[in-house]
């Protein structure tokens, strides 16, 4: 919350808030057109009729550290602390697409994240847990190794492709925000995304081939209206790619879309964000792709707690914002949370913080009465007014990417690095003057609190047992059948047809990560993220 010399309070988006809500704030709210019952068209009030009375949120905290070994035993522990969903947090290495003796990125492995380079990798990752029961994000770089390994995994375990359930980000939004290196240009990316949604919507249904993932520009500094034009604009982009392929219906084409988004500190606001974005969804695909089938415009939403809100000064604290942020996303219609451990601005999650975050979905699922019945918050003259405006606010921010290309086109320029480092600066600069409040850092900051947390560190020698292990993969594998499985993915990058194919194949044999991305980017070319100026 901001206020200026005349005592006006605005959201943290800079939205107005005026001291009281009325009627005559929601005149032009027109029920069935602009919220209708839930599960029913706009879906602003939730894509299921019964919500949470019918089945709760999917518990889903994204996991990764030093080795598989470790983390199958940290999936193993939040399995039975009672997740119901599994994440996996890949490395530097395996998000930039380099293998673990690169001299660029050898000293990070393991260290932020779990090192996938195999199937026989994937496997030990699930090993003992019921992928047949549980569906995974896969945090993959596009192009990558983590989806191939994964269904592959699942046929070798006797499961059909077409029963396989989990999530590919495969994003341009988020990954605009995070300065990887190693990376194809923007319009490279959307190539291998869409080729990806194409080929799961033929191969298999019940995955969702992208997650269209803002969470990362938000803990950029985005506000909440930005972040859903970032996520639309990021739609669009999409659907007019395949729109010009002419490959596969749209209907088909967009009918498992999924989102992931963040959820920040400003409560009402933040409802208001997903219940618009809902509507905005609908809207889009009904009255700019003339898409009739509802389904298609269904937003189904993980929300995960928003890590730039967490602070190193008094990281208990975060424990309070964590179960307000997840409060905020039951209460605006998640279909899956992660509750941030309390200690990530000093470290990755403890044991103790793991439970902490896990026993705080379940208190509030079970304890608050929040879930007793669907939208208790809609009709509320502040929220209903709240969602219009944000809507109203994020169309303008949709319309100002389209003004310079569309999101490639944003991304490829530098433009929405322009507006992570506006954002940044401006909060910094809002924080200083005390114009934003976070307690313990600029209010009521003890100079020592009375506690200490306990600190996490990865194992120091998992980096070198990860690089004898892609050595002796390298050693053992067929290397003549690895060789032509990337000379035929580089023929299928060089073609117009769908890349997907090759990579399984290329990684069935065991192709690794840094070899699939080194093809890649002799198609594409390398980029480098544009500094903003």
């Amino acid at each position: 919350m901001a206020e200026n010399k005349d005592g006006q309070v605005y959201t943290a988006s800079g939205i107005p808030v005026k001291d009281i809500y009325t009627p005559d704030d929601v005149k032009k709210v027109d029920y069935n057109r602009d919220l209708g019952s839930p599960g029913q068209p706009p879906f602003t009030r939730g894509v299921y009729a019964s919500m949470y009375r019918g089945q709760l949120w999917t518990i889903r905290r994204l996991t990764g550290y030093s080795t598989p070994e470790d983390t199958n035993k940290r999936y193993r522990d939040e399995y039975a602390m009672g997740q119901t969903g599994f994440s996996i947090a890949p490395d530097i290495s395996t998000a930039a697409g380099m293998d673990p003796d690169d001299p660029r990125v050898s000293a990070d492995v393991g260290h932020s994240g779990v090192p996938i380079y195999s199937i026989e990798d994937m496997e030990v990752v699930f090993d003992g847990l019921p992928i047949e029961k549980c569906s995974t994000y896969l945090a993959d770089r596009v192009g990558g190794l983590l989806s191939p390994a994964y269904f592959i995994m699942a046929e070798k375990r006797g499961i059909p492709l077409n029963y396989v359930r989990g999530t590919t980000p495969n994003d341009l939004f988020t990954w605009s925000s995070m300065d990887l290196a190693n990376q194809p240009p923007p319009d490279a990316y959307v190539r291998y995304a869409v080729d990806f949604i194409e080929w799961c919507t033929e191969h298999a249904p019940r995955w969702y081939p992208v997650s269209f993932n803002s969470y990362n520009p938000r803990d950029n500094g985005l506000s909440a209206v930005q972040e859903v034009g970032g996520l639309m604009a990021t739609v669009i982009q999409y659907v007019d790619e395949e729109k010009r392929r002419g490959r596969i219906p749209l209907n088909k084409f967009v009918k498992r879309f999924a989102f992931n988004m963040a959820a920040n500190n400003d409560f009402f606001e933040e409802i208001a964000k997903f219940r618009a974005a809902r509507r905005m969804l609908y809207r889009l695909m009904k009255d700019r792709y003339g898409i009739d089938d509802p389904t298609c415009g269904q937003l189904r939403v993980h929300v995960q707690t928003s890590g730039s809100t967490h602070t190193h000064q008094e990281p208990l604290n975060n424990l309070v914002r964590i179960a307000y942020q997840v409060l905020a996303g039951v209460l605006g219609g998640a279909q899956s949370i992660h509750a941030n451990g309390y200690d990530e601005a000093v470290c990755l999650p403890t044991e103790e913080a793991m439970l902490l975050a896990i026993r705080t979905e379940q208190i509030v699922a079970l304890e608050t009465g929040v879930t007793n019945t669907v939208d208790p918050l809609g009709g509320s003259y502040y929220v209903e007014s709240l969602t219009n405006e944000l809507e109203e606010r994020a169309w303008d921010y949709v319309k100002r990417i389209e003004d310079v290309g569309g999101m490639a086109e944003a991304v490829k320029s530098g433009w929405i690095h322009r507006e992570y480092k506006a954002a940044i600066i401006d909060y910094e600069r809002k924080l200083d003057a005390g114009d934003v409040t976070v307690v313990g850092v600029n209010k009521f900051r003890l100079e020592k609190p009375p506690y200490k947390v306990p600190i996490f560190r990865p194992d120091p020698k998992s980096p070198d047992l990860l690089i004898e292990r892609i050595k002796l993969l390298r050693k053992n594998r067929d290397n003549a059948r690895a060789a032509a499985a990337l000379k035929e993915y580089e023929r299928a990058a060089r073609s117009t047809e769908n890349t997907v194919p090759a990579i399984f194949e290329a990684v069935k044999a065991h192709a690794t990560p840094g070899e699939l991305a080194e093809v890649q980017l002799r198609v594409t070319g390398g980029w480098t993220y544009p500094i903003a100026g």
